[in-house]
């Protein structure tokens, strides 16, 4: 590497929006965070493109104070987010989250066209309510007046794109859920309604020319980069077969990198290209650290410490309380959006306040083993695990993840991998590196590795078994009100 160049990370999350300036040395020179606001009602989970714009523009303006000259920008958000635009270009209804549920009806016609269509899904992917075209279907059927209207389709990742620079695009791994032309004609959907899809490294445009001149900033070039988690897989490093990331911030994402894809035939898991030879083949959970905040605030009644200092003062225990932690319904591997969180186990002498809390940390952990588990059943075992995400600063979790695992876990020093996900994809398209992974060896370091305790994996083992058969026994039970126990 001989040039230094600046790359600056634009990353929207659930919570905030976190804006970073990093060398491509691996240096931070530059940080910015604040809080997003979400609406969550019901079905709903939703927020404001106006706050986005908002904050997107005191961040550039503040990088532009502190003297910041990028040499590429690249910007990433949450899955979907969908934002419905007019013809010129105007939101025309709030961003729709990933756990926004209205969406669910929609999930079967498209499921119906893509078994008439054999090979339009060679990654085996589960349509989902966050998916583009179920949240196309629901807006036709749902909210005629805005259909009527809409000219794009944009995802959070697209917006930002369209802000900085006018271009409308679909991320690379997003637009594999637009399946193929004829998936898409048979729902009757408008070619180019999600942008134009972006090869991650693409070159979209540069930064718009009143934003660079009213911030102070460069009309630096924006490279197209993919959703959150996507970045920070490809930012993290892992390379090899066997080399596994878990992401926990809102969600639990989980990857393991395999050199021959698969095809689930049951669609639990799925495996998308990672790199020129290996693929990823991962799954993901609907809610981990909201589901931690609403334990917090609504059933353990304490601040993070003193629930920490409680949970340390237990050890796994046999006949101790079991929860399942579906409080915005799951993915992988139950792709349910109507399943529902549980306290099960319960006895006068083993449900204290400390086992309770201990649960809701053992029932995140036995989520992701879920995973790894249907992941490993196709060929796709995890050897060696890197930690990041906010949850993984907290150092009983991520113990009681590698008693559960049976793994030893390697946490990232920087836990913001998103960021530097974005930064290597910057540097990558300027020549910095040769690829991701090279970039991630740069810009990646491990901060700590849980060891498991052998005696403790073994009780988590029996009661890991306890939670699927819980699971097995509540499926009937995660449908819509008043179709329970439905075939």
């Amino acid at each position: 590497m001989t040039t230094t160049h600046c790359l600056l990370a634009i990353d929207l999350g659930t919570q905030s929006l976190r804006v970073s300036a990093l060398a491509s040395t691996g240096e931070r020179l530059w940080g910015w965070a604040r809080p997003v606001e979400s609406r969550i009602e019901g079905d709903v989970f939703e927020q404001s493109t106006q706050q986005w714009q908002a904050l997107l523009d005191e961040a550039l303006a503040d990088a532009g104070r502190a003297g910041i000259r990028p040499d590429a920008i690249a910007a990433a958000a949450p899955l979907a987010g969908f934002v419905a635009l007019d013809a010129q270009g105007r939101a025309m209804t709030p961003a729709v989250l990933y756990a926004d549920r209205r969406s669910a009806p929609y999930l079967e016609p498209v499921e119906a066209a893509l078994a008439r269509h054999p090979g339009a899904n060679p990654h085996g992917l589960r349509v989902y309510v966050p998916d583009p075209l179920p949240h196309w279907l629901r807006l036709r059927a749902a909210e005629p007046g805005v259909f009527a209207r809409m000219r794009r389709l944009l995802d959070a990742t697209g917006w930002l794109n369209r802000y900085l620079t006018g271009v409308d695009t679909l991320n690379a791994y997003t637009a594999l859920r637009l399946y193929d032309a004829e998936v898409r004609r048979e729902l009757g959907v408008p070619e180019g309604m999600f942008g134009d899809p972006a090869p991650i490294g693409r070159r979209i445009g540069a930064l718009r020319a009143d934003l660079a001149s009213r911030h102070g900033l460069p009309p630096a070039p924006v490279i197209a980069a993919a959703f959150d988690s996507k970045c920070a897989y490809l930012g993290s490093g892992i390379e090899r077969p066997g080399d596994a990331l878990d992401i926990s911030g809102t969600v639990t994402s989980c990857g393991v990198v395999t050199d021959t894809p698969f095809d689930d035939p049951q669609r639990r898991v799925y495996t998308v290209p990672i790199s020129a030879r290996t693929h990823l083949a991962r799954g993901s959970t609907a809610s981990s650290g909201g589901t931690l905040e609403w334990a917090r605030t609504h059933l353990l009644e304490r601040d993070f410490p003193a629930i920490d200092a409680e949970i340390l003062a237990t050890r796994a225990s046999v006949d101790g309380p079991v929860f399942l932690p579906y409080l915005a319904g799951e993915r992988s591997p139950l792709w349910n959006p109507h399943a529902r969180g549980a306290l099960l186990g319960l006895s006068l002498d083993g449900a204290s306040h400390a086992r309770i809390a201990r649960a809701v940390y053992e029932g995140l952990a036995f989520a992701l083993r879920h995973i790894l588990a249907v992941l490993a059943s196709q060929g796709a075992q995890a050897q060696r695990m890197l930690l990041a995400g906010g949850l993984s600063r907290n150092d009983v979790l991520c113990q009681i993840k590698a008693d559960v695992l049976g793994l030893p876990l390697s946490r990232c020093r920087d836990t913001e991998l998103t960021t530097l996900g974005l930064c290597a994809i910057a540097g990558v398209a300027l020549g910095d590196w040769p690829d991701c992974a090279s970039a991630g060896r740069t810009l990646v370091a491990v901060d700590r590795t849980f060891v498991p305790d052998p005696a403790e994996h073994r009780v988590h083992s029996a009661n890991f078994e306890r939670y699927l058969r819980y699971v097995q026994a509540l499926l009937p039970t995660f449908a819509p009100a008043g179709r329970e126990g439905a075939p």
